[in-house]
């Protein structure tokens, strides 16, 4: 291509350049066979092998860097560009005290490989073609099933649809029911990437305070009571926890039946209790079909996974399902039926009673090492979920997490899960990726990092 050998020019015998080269003859013949079936060079039997005269490709281009160009966002774009999706940063090292994610050492390698290999020895040409858009059927029904049984929710196959987690139901659902600046309440604080999802879609956000018993539903209706959606997460708020109690429970469905407003339910990690049973879904009191159920395995398996679930009405699903094939046809069907296959087998729900247990340990032995070593917080105890919100008793919030983070600490500033000004100075911090062992280290070092800026 370069011009160093012309057209018709002669190549040396293949004997004699794998003797020059030092490589074995066969691989010159197939770099050779390789040329010729290109079009690069033409053999002739008993003469050689020589260049084409009408090489099919132009010389090409050298290599070197594109020019940096200027990129013009829409203005959605550019909005959408700059929502934040997490207050957690990446903390090179460990990570300890990192919030959101489940002890990925414990995930349960070998029944999920014995699940794995089940499903390729019966493969279908099914599982290898594009999948059903609504998810697995096999995985539906699993699911269906498991919600009965752990969280009293009846439902059926037809009303579930999977998703790549609980992120892609929200937005899917978010882009379905709202119009640009349609007023939609969220948690305050709240889940920073799910009122994201909202944001994205062109809601106008409407923050509503979120105490010890969650979102105030009497401050979201007196704000905006002509609000078209509501993203809420009863059994376990992010990131304080408080759980609705049932007159809230109530007041909101109420109101969302006679607005004509629908509700998206988080619920991720409701599995976790340590106060109490688990709370049954807002979905199971819900009489007039306003409530979307979302939910996710990346809390009780692993969020490498991605594969999520909505429960909706069934008038629903369909419009759900073709906004969703637009931009995504949804986790990879031999992935579901892995899934569909470990459930099948009983593994899931051990598993959550395994990790329920490592959990409530791991809870624990952070608390106690905390009081031990870190006076300068105070724990706000949640009846449930995976992290815990430290309140700074002194020091600055916004120094605190640098100083921590430096000190190889993934702890996540509160003032991140407000949508206006923080009421709280605290820290988000995870204790179901935290052994029982190092609690006390990343107590130390946290104590350690409070201290560093007075």
């Amino acid at each position: 291509m370069a011009g160093t050998f012309g057209g018709g020019a002669r190549l040396p015998p293949s004997r004699h350049l794998a003797d020059e080269l030092g490589v074995s003859r066969q691989t010159v013949v197939l770099a050779y066979e390789r040329l010729a079936a290109e079009g690069y060079v033409r053999a002739r039997t008993g003469s050689g092998t020589f260049v084409a005269t009408d090489l099919p490709d132009a010389a090409p281009p050298k290599a070197g860097l594109p020019k940096a160009v200027t990129i013009r966002l829409s203005a959605r774009g550019a909005a959408i560009a700059a929502t934040p999706v997490s207050a957690a940063a990446f903390v090179p090292g460990d990570g300890l005290l990192a919030a959101g994610g489940p002890a990925l050492e414990l995930f349960p390698a070998a029944a999920w490989a014995s699940a794995t290999a089940r499903v390729l020895r019966r493969l279908t040409p099914d599982l290898s073609a594009y999948p059903d858009l609504q998810g697995v059927m096999a995985l539906r029904a699993e699911i269906a099933g498991h919600l009965a049984a752990t969280r009293g929710l009846l439902t059926t196959p037809e009303q579930i649809v999977v998703t790549s987690g609980t992120q892609q139901a929200l937005r899917v659902a978010a882009d379905m029911l709202l119009d640009p600046g349609d007023p939609a309440w969220v948690e305050d604080p709240g889940y920073i990437a799910g009122r994201g999802a909202l944001a994205a879609a062109g809601a106008r956000l409407v923050p509503v305070p979120s105490d010890g018993d969650g979102m105030d539903v009497a401050a979201g209706m007196a704000r905006a009571p002509d609000a078209r959606l509501v993203l809420v997460a009863p059994s376990h708020a992010t990131p304080l926890g408080g759980a609705l109690p049932i007159g809230r429970r109530l007041a909101l469905l109420d109101w969302a039946a006679q607005a004509d407003a629908w509700v998206l339910e988080d619920d991720c990690d409701s599995e976790f209790r340590w106060e109490g049973k688990p709370l049954p879904p807002l979905a199971t009191l819900d009489r007039a079909g306003r409530v979307i159920y979302c939910g996710t395995f990346s809390k009780t398996l692993a969020p490498a996974l991605r594969i999520g679930f909505a429960v909706m009405p069934q008038a629903m699903v369909a419009p759900f399902v073709r906004a969703r094939a637009l931009s995504d046809r949804g986790p990879a069907a031999l992935a579901q039926a892995v899934l569909a296959d470990f459930m099948a087998a009983g593994r899931l729900a051990p598993h959550i009673r395994r990790m329920r247990t490592e959990y409530a340990k791991r809870r624990a032995a952070l608390l106690t090492a905390l009081a031990r070593h870190c006076p300068e917080v105070r724990a706000v105890e949640a009846p449930g979920g995976l992290h815990l919100v430290l309140a700074l008793l002194g020091g600055n919030e916004a120094a605190v997490v640098v100083a921590a983070r430096a000190r190889g600490l993934a702890v996540s500033p509160l003032a991140g899960y407000y949508v206006g000004p923080s009421r709280m100075a605290g820290l988000v911090v995870g204790f179901a990726s935290l052994p029982v062992a190092r609690a006390g280290e990343a107590a130390k070092r946290l104590a350690g990092a409070i201290r560093a800026v007075g």
